[in-house]
């Protein structure tokens, strides 16, 4: 008998890898939480409920709302996914127009299906060198706006997944000119506020509704987010409402507490925890910078291009574009030789996450290993692949009912043309390649066999072996 189990296996993990991934605890590097089985409770008398919180739960997410800088905030215990459908469904009904970035997140699209909204795409500029998404164009929102009138809510993805900032503070500006609400899914920047080293947050820059994911980049476990109030013109109580419908009716007490410890830690140590974490992340990303000769790193250079306005320096992405390397090949060497794992690899790139949990020891041990694979390698001028499906039109129905469609099955190769029945969304960073109703392009299919050779993952397919796709059935 197998006596393996997931513990075990977990156990291990953390005892041979430095992780530069989320959780931003970082595999247990900075907690005051201990005998956590303590305290896996549910609502009883004395200890409050989260969908309808009037002790020491509500007194929890007023103190977070105090040191994230919002109204009011709302804890949320299945991930920013929950903050995200249950904001959607709050603002808008049924047939509503809602004007979202294409590289939104897949939980944007579920709270358009669940919620049968018509989507109208803000398509991010890419950059063509590297095939990197950057930011949403502030133009582009308000062109959207002036053409579509009866728009409700406004939701735009900022940082990116390689920490691009868009220029939230005019984008808000333009939406809240037209009447209109903004939501920021700003699941990555939840660090921003706790130092002038890092961007202004959305809140500070005029969004309505924020959601960021604690857990990806601060000292919360993982599922625990939180949904920020930032304006009076959001009613509270249908937010309260919708997320006693969208999040467990079981609602985990270690997360809540994993939240409020994450908050107690910030209060109480959180500025000098950040000087530190500044200093030597500015360390680690002058020796990449300057010592790399065939990889690149990101940095200052794409602020003000392809409408990036700000960049999060805690994003170490590494450029493999110019090298005879591939971003998943860098990914092996770096786990296999070094036992560093990254948070994303991709062919152009990858993403070394960190936070303010990491050590100078682990900065020294990235930035060395870095440098010396780079030293390895050669110059090497090749195609950027990226997103296709972001910077062109190819919605024909409607998620919600191309969801609901008769389909047929056919073989990867013959979808070209039709009209998708399913997602494809590699992950990370769960961004659909293609949305249920979108036509098919020859480049789609192009990147999926490449794609499927690099072994990325995939999701969203009926065939997890990745041959076939389902498409409407023709009439």
């Amino acid at each position: 008998m197998n006596k393996s189990t997931l513990y075990n296996h977990l156990t291990q993990y953390r005892k041979t890898i430095y992780p530069f991934h989320m959780p931003g605890h970082k595999l247990n590097r900075m907690f005051n939480i201990k005998n956590i089985i303590d305290i896996d409770v549910t609502e009883v008398d004395g200890t409050d409920n989260l969908h309808h919180p009037k002790g020491i739960i509500r007194e929890a997410q007023e103190k977070a709302s105090y040191t994230f800088g919002a109204r009011k905030t709302f804890f949320l215990v299945n991930g920013s996914t929950s903050g995200i459908i249950s904001a959607i469904s709050a603002i808008c009904q049924e047939k509503d127009k809602i004007l979202i970035s294409r590289n939104s997140h897949k939980s944007v699209y579920n709270g358009v299906i669940l919620n049968d909204l018509e989507p109208i795409y803000l398509y991010p500029e890419i950059n063509h060198s590297n095939g990197i998404i950057g930011g949403i164009n502030p133009h582009q929102v308000e062109e959207k706006l002036l053409k579509y009138p009866d728009i409700k809510l406004v939701v735009i993805t900022s940082p990116t997944y390689e920490g691009f900032v868009s220029n939230i503070e005019k984008i808000a500006d333009i939406v809240h000119k037209y009447n209109k609400i903004l939501m920021i899914d700003e699941a990555h920047g939840a660090h921003f506020i706790f130092h002038n080293d890092f961007p202004k947050t959305a809140m500070e820059q005029g969004a309505d509704i924020v959601i960021q994911s604690t857990h990806k980049t601060l000292p919360a476990f993982t599922q625990s987010a939180m949904l920020h109030i930032n304006s009076s013109n959001i009613d509270c109580n249908e937010i309260q409402d919708k997320l006693s419908i969208f999040q467990s009716s079981s609602p985990s007490y270690i997360l809540m507490t994993s939240l409020d410890n994450c908050r107690e830690i910030l209060d109480t140590k959180g500025r000098q925890m950040f000087n530190k974490y500044a200093m030597n992340l500015l360390q680690c990303r002058n020796q990449l910078k300057n010592k790399l000769k065939h990889l690149k790193l990101i940095d200052d250079e794409v602020i003000g291009t392809n409408h990036i306005s700000d960049i999060d320096y805690s994003k170490i992405v590494i450029d493999c574009s110019k090298a005879n390397i591939t971003g998943i090949e860098l990914d092996k060497i770096l786990r296999n030789d070094y036992k560093i794992q990254v948070e994303l690899s991709n062919i152009n790139h990858i993403i070394a996450m960190t936070s303010v949990c990491d050590s100078k020891k682990g900065f020294k041990r990235l930035q060395e290993a870095i440098i010396k694979i780079d030293s390895k390698l050669q110059k090497e001028n090749k195609k950027a692949y990226k997103y296709d499906i972001i910077d062109k039109e190819h919605k024909y129905y409607n998620p919600k009912i191309a969801y609901n469609m008769e389909k047929e099955t056919v073989e990867l190769e013959n979808s070209i043309g039709k009209i998708s029945g399913e997602f494809i969304i590699p992950f990370p960073p769960g961004i659909p390649l293609i949305i249920p109703g979108e036509k098919i392009s020859e480049e789609n299919i192009n990147l999926i066999s490449i794609y499927k050779k690099l072994n990325i993952e995939l999701m969203g397919l009926k065939d997890s072996e990745i041959n076939t796709i389902r498409i409407i059935r023709e009439v």
